[in-house]
């Protein structure tokens, strides 16, 4: 089976863009650059762009709260998608939510016309690493007064104030938070002293070195309900009941996510079940919960089967979100799932192909990344992804004396 997976028509559809935006360039009045406006001076309200992926909106939750603890009197809208816009439910930091469907370009309209009669401050765009032809087009559109980005992306024509990338930024919230910089915030003052105090935090508590990346600055965040909790702590609870002796204390549990958003980040069905069953014969007694897209069932149903697991039936983002915060290891391949962890604070062990873990690792959060330079994450054998699960197993597990883990492990 070949791993070469490769999409011409969205490789042609990349190229169009880029000319697209390299033609408005020539042809478009280069935008007149303003000062930062006075925003302690009074109520202001700022647009984040940020219509894309679930991950991509857990990611600059840190960066919301930044601003609002910046500049108290700066309410923050969100134009949002259908699909990610729930992970900013409960957000206290962020006001209006606008949802478009990107698979419906038509619903674009009205929410524009919407955002145009709130006349904006500013409107952000959230594209910090490449020029998007979208964002600039809806940047205009908003007619907001000030169009504040990342400069040295090709679309600095499209800014009226454009900010410096961070210096020595690799993660993703990191090269976010230079967004920060047109609220008064200097994300780059202190950021590597503060990476190397933590590393070296780390090292004399004895935790691992890939315990997660970047600074940890801005860290995601996200707020689920008692109800939410509740309905995820029953749920273990059922599944708990199979495993657990009457009277003992509440074991370790394990959420296993075994979809991915894209082929070359899928580990195969017959690795997860090795792993899994590898697990079962030294954890005999460790809650397991299986986790997946909609459209992975027929592969949940089947790694289930062959590992007697239970199969959450997440029919909303959230219900996903609450088991996540609820467990005490999540185990995933590189997607969104990691993101809601290290948004919870949850440990979790995450496999990456091409060494992406710099830049899309989890963030600050506790845990293992294993990974490949493979092109596609099938590459990645058992073994690794088996030791690296044991080793946080045998961590969070009481000491050998009483029952945990054997020395060695």
């Amino acid at each position: 089976m070949s791993h070469r997976w490769h999409d011409p028509f969205r490789g042609l559809e990349r190229r169009l863009k880029i000319l697209t935006i390299a033609a408005l360039r020539r042809l478009m009045p280069r935008s007149a650059p303003r000062p930062a406006p006075e925003w302690g001076a009074r109520p202001h309200r700022i647009l984040y762009l940020r219509y894309d992926h679930i991950g991509d909106m857990v990611l600059v939750t840190g960066i919301f709260h930044a601003i609002k603890l910046a500049q108290p009197t700066v309410t923050i809208d969100v134009l949002a998608s259908v699909r990610n816009a729930a992970v900013l439910s409960g957000n206290p930091d962020v006001g209006t939510v606008y949802r478009v469907d990107k698979a419906r370009p038509w619903s674009f309209l009205p929410v524009l016309a919407r955002v145009r009669r709130v006349r904006y401050d500013a409107v952000l765009d959230p594209m910090v690493t490449g020029a998007s032809l979208t964002s600039m087009l809806i940047m205009w559109a908003s007619g907001a007064l000030n169009r504040i980005g990342v400069a040295g992306r090709g679309n600095d024509f499209a800014l009226t104030l454009p900010v410096p990338k961070v210096p020595g930024a690799t993660h993703y919230v990191d090269h976010s938070a230079a967004l920060l910089q047109a609220f008064g915030i200097d994300p780059a003052c202190s950021a590597p002293q503060r990476e190397s105090e933590q590393r070296r935090s780390a090292r004399e508590q004895g935790a691992p070195s890939d315990r997660g990346v970047g600074w940890d600055a801005w860290r995601p965040r996200l707020f689920l309900t008692p109800a939410e909790l509740a309905e995820a702590e029953t749920y273990w609870r059922l599944v708990e009941g199979k495993t657990a002796a009457r009277g003992a204390r509440r074991p370790r549990r394990l959420l296993v996510n075994v979809s991915a958003g894209a082929p070359w980040r899928c580990w195969s069905e017959e690795r997860f079940i090795a792993t899994i069953r590898g697990l079962r014969a030294r954890f005999a007694d460790l809650p397991m919960v299986l986790l997946g897209a909609p459209a992975d069932e027929p592969l949940k149903s089947r790694v289930a089967r062959a590992c007697g697991l239970s199969v959450a039936q997440t029919a909303h983002i959230r219900q996903m979100m609450a088991l996540v915060a609820t467990c005490d290891l999540v185990f995933t391949p590189d997607t969104s799932v990691t993101h809601i962890a290290s948004a919870l604070r949850k440990p979790v062990v995450v496999m990456f192909a091409r060494n992406g873990s710099a830049h899309w690792g989890p963030y600050g959060s506790p845990g293992r990344i294993v990974s490949t330079p493979a092109r596609a994450l099938a590459a990645l054998p058992v073994q690794p992804v088996l030791q690296a699960l044991e080793q946080m197993l045998c961590g969070e597990q009481e000491p050998p004396s009483r029952g945990g883990c054997a020395a060695g492990g």
